[in-house]
């Protein structure tokens, strides 16, 4: 897995925001917010070309005071979840631990949080089937159209 070209952590008021920057992220319009766990995780998978579930294991275990399955299933989920969201990319992202269903993010506006290391959309978060989308509205023409 690596992260991909263009997202950001920023701190805006307090919070910890990924932020899409550049022409190749031009169609992302979610905002994602994360606690200080997976800020500190997203700052040192940032430093690296590449890594693995195996590495997230070794950052939360250093950091943390947790034993290393427990580790290693919070890293899992939280790699799930990046890569629903899109910011990562790579053919070892796990899976998410529901195979009938899908979380998907849609742009409607209304604060969720999921529990592995608490990574917060600002986007609703809904269910879905994986044979069923929802159609993304774009972002700006929301604000200015």
């Amino acid at each position: 897995m690596k992260v991909k070209n263009g997202f950001n952590l920023r701190e805006v008021c307090g919070e910890h925001i990924i932020v899409a920057e550049g022409d190749e992220n031009i169609d992302f319009s979610n905002i994602i917010s994360m606690n200080e766990s997976s800020a500190y995780l997203w700052e040192e998978v940032q430093k690296m070309d590449s890594f693995t579930v195996d590495n997230l294991v070794e950052l939360i275990c250093e950091q943390y005071e947790i034993d290393e399955n427990t580790a290693r299933e919070d890293a899992k989920t939280l790699a799930a979840q990046w890569g629903v969201a899109g910011i990562i990319e790579g053919e070892d992202i796990p899976e998410e631990n529901s195979t009938t269903e899908k979380e998907i993010i849609t742009e409607e506006t209304s604060s969720t949080q999921t529990e592995a290391f608490g990574t917060t959309s600002s986007t609703q978060t809904e269910t879905f089937t994986t044979e069923e989308k929802p159609k993304k509205k774009c972002f700006f023409k929301r604000l200015f159209g």
